[in-house]
């Protein structure tokens, strides 16, 4: 999110993030008797699934992270101008085999492997793997009853992150012209990337013109204009 001069009273508050809310729709559900009926029968091997997750949601509202029918497609699109979330379904074939599940352990694995992709430099090849999620999940098919536990992996810094600049909205810190340049500069990222929605990229900017390009493009990225940042599907600018 773009910043203006913090006070004095504001100098030691911490950044901080909304965590997800699941929503995992009735399609889903229905998918997922299917799968077990003809597909996973007693296999309890980790599955990839995919979510996803929209910015333009009224105020108030938690930022759920959908999953719906086409969720077992992993491959698949995204509905309209929606962030893909990609994650691990874990489906147990007993109720005490999902209550018994190491959960911290299964968690500990999926932070791990964001970390690694951020060492490695994965992560700004393919930024969607800095987002991730775990579903574990028991279906009793006899009984219609379905019990999950859904999991956000997130690193955090051991000190929290200061804020140095209050925040600001777009609106007051971009003339209508920036504004009109960034909403075309970042609709044609989409398009370059076959995508209605990136959720993660670079901006840099001038009074005059709006840049926007891929993670991975930083080095040639980061040259000539006055101010470089990053922004993501959240709407914010760094």
């Amino acid at each position: 999110m773009a910043s203006v001069p913090v006070d004095k009273d504001s100098a030691d508050q911490k950044l901080q993030f909304a965590p997800f809310s699941s929503a995992l729709e009735a399609g889903f559900w229905h998918q997922l008797t299917q799968k077990k009926l003809n597909d996973y029968r007693l296999d309890e091997s980790p599955k990839n699934i995919k979510g996803y997750y929209y910015n333009g949601d009224p105020v108030g509202l938690p930022t759920r992270l959908t999953l719906e029918f086409s969720a077992f497609e992993a491959d698949g699109p995204s509905p309209a101008r929606c962030c893909p979330v990609t994650g691990t379904l874990y489906n147990t074939n007993t109720l005490e085999a999902f209550k018994t599940s190491d959960k911290k352990a299964l968690l500990e694995q999926q932070a791990t492997e964001i970390w690694d992709s951020i060492q490695s430099g994965d992560a700004l090849k393919d930024p969607s793997l800095l987002c991730k999620f775990l579903l574990l999940t028991y279906a009793d098919l006899k009984k219609y009853h379905f019990y999950y536990w859904f999991c956000f992996p997130a690193l955090c810094f051991s000190e929290g992150i200061k804020i140095l600049k209050e925040p600001a909205t777009l609106e007051q810190v971009f003339s209508s012209k920036q504004t009109s340049a960034l909403q075309a500069a970042y609709d044609s990222l989409c398009s370059e990337t076959g995508t209605s929605a990136v959720p993660y990229f670079l901006i840099k900017y001038t009074e005059e013109a709006v840049q926007v390009a891929q993670l991975r493009d930083w080095d040639s990225f980061n040259t000539d204009l006055n101010k470089v940042g990053s922004g993501g599907g959240d709407k914010e600018l760094c």
